[in-house]
């Protein structure tokens, strides 16, 4: 994205498809330089030609808010989504001893550095 700088942005969000455009690309971000939110839509006419919208301040907040209902996925929601669930990555493990009346269980637990546990087996 460009406005005063060149900055990468903040979220993508793909859109649905209308009936004159397709492979519709909505970016949303923060000018590093003077802070003004900037939106960039870019969208691929059938007949194979490119629409790029960009624009700033109070334009952007609206083109956001035009754009918001058709909206099928975030690039940011597809990269979290896949974290939140089951240990993702590097894994360790972790051992838990629990009393259970006059019994000691044990439960071996595979965690990742998110914070997500999964119960591996408890004897």
């Amino acid at each position: 994205m460009r406005h005063c700088c060149q900055f990468a942005p903040d979220d993508v969000y793909y859109l649905r498809d209308n009936d004159l455009f397709s492979f519709r690309k909505l970016s949303v971000g923060f000018c590093p330089v003077c802070l003004k939110p900037v939106a960039e839509l870019i969208e691929w006419r059938f007949d194979g030609a490119l629409n790029r919208v960009s624009v700033n301040g109070i334009e952007a907040n609206d083109l956001v808010l035009k754009c918001k209902d058709e909206i099928v996925y975030s690039f940011r929601e597809c990269n979290y989504s896949k974290f939140k669930s089951k240990p993702f990555g590097w894994v360790y493990g972790i051992n838990k001893s629990v009393k259970s009346g006059k019994r000691r269980v044990t439960k071996q637990y595979a965690c990742d550095f998110y914070g997500n546990k999964q119960l591996v087996k408890s004897f």
